[in-house]
């Protein structure tokens, strides 16, 4: 049987895919720099071989390796690959138990447009809010899975306020991402030995309701 990642460009798509699972479309197109026409071709052959899955949420499709990474992480990590989510997660792993006000100080952008997000994030599940007296207080609710998306596919995210997460959470002595023989979703855990490059800001901008 012929191998479906027999030509250098699919193999290409597979590998960036692999390596940065969630990518939507536009930035998968940007990251391999093929036409838009032949990349669809060859996502739409993987797709149908079992290679790919994918998820589309809103105006989003979203790619992900065919059978190595649960639904759960999927949601995940759909909502990590958007900045104003990523940072709000990042900001509640760090603060949790945070009220809505608290997370608003650490970004410049409307207290509607982070309640449009936080709604979303409760809706998937990603985070909780409970109500104590007169005020929500919000929480990742699963914060050790999150936390270890983030470990292991942190230079993909090309992100500071990411980076500095990871070395606080290593630094604590709460590496869970690293105890399954040094991979983790078929990616070497050797990542966390090189910072990526930085595009991520100490206060989040908007509006950016889409990735």
């Amino acid at each position: 049987m012929k191998d479906p990642l027999e030509l250098a460009n699919r193999k290409r798509i597979f590998e960036t895919i692999r390596q940065n699972p969630g990518v939507h479309f536009r930035d998968l197109q940007r990251r391999t720099n093929m036409p838009i026409g032949v990349l669809s071709y060859h996502l739409d052959y993987l797709v149908e071989r079992g290679l790919l899955t994918v998820d589309k949420q809103e105006s989003f499709t979203r790619y992900f390796p065919g059978g190595q990474i649960g639904r759960d992480k999927q949601q995940m990590l759909a909502a990590l690959r958007q900045e104003i989510p990523r940072g709000i997660i990042l900001f509640l792993l760090m603060n949790p138990g945070a009220t809505h006000g608290k997370v608003l100080e650490s970004f410049t952008i409307s207290g509607g447009t982070l309640s449009y997000h936080i709604k979303k994030l409760v809706s998937r599940g990603l985070i909780r809010v409970e109500k104590a007296g007169r005020e929500s207080r919000m929480t990742v609710t699963d914060p050790d899975k999150v936390s270890d998306l983030l470990i292991v596919y942190r230079r993909s995210f090309l992100d500071k306020l990411v980076d500095e997460f990871v070395a606080t959470y290593i630094g604590a002595g709460r590496p869970s991402a690293l105890r399954t023989e040094g991979r983790t979703d078929g990616l070497s855990t050797s990542a966390l030995d090189n910072t990526g490059s930085s595009q991520g800001q100490q206060k989040r901008q908007g509006p950016d309701h889409h990735s």
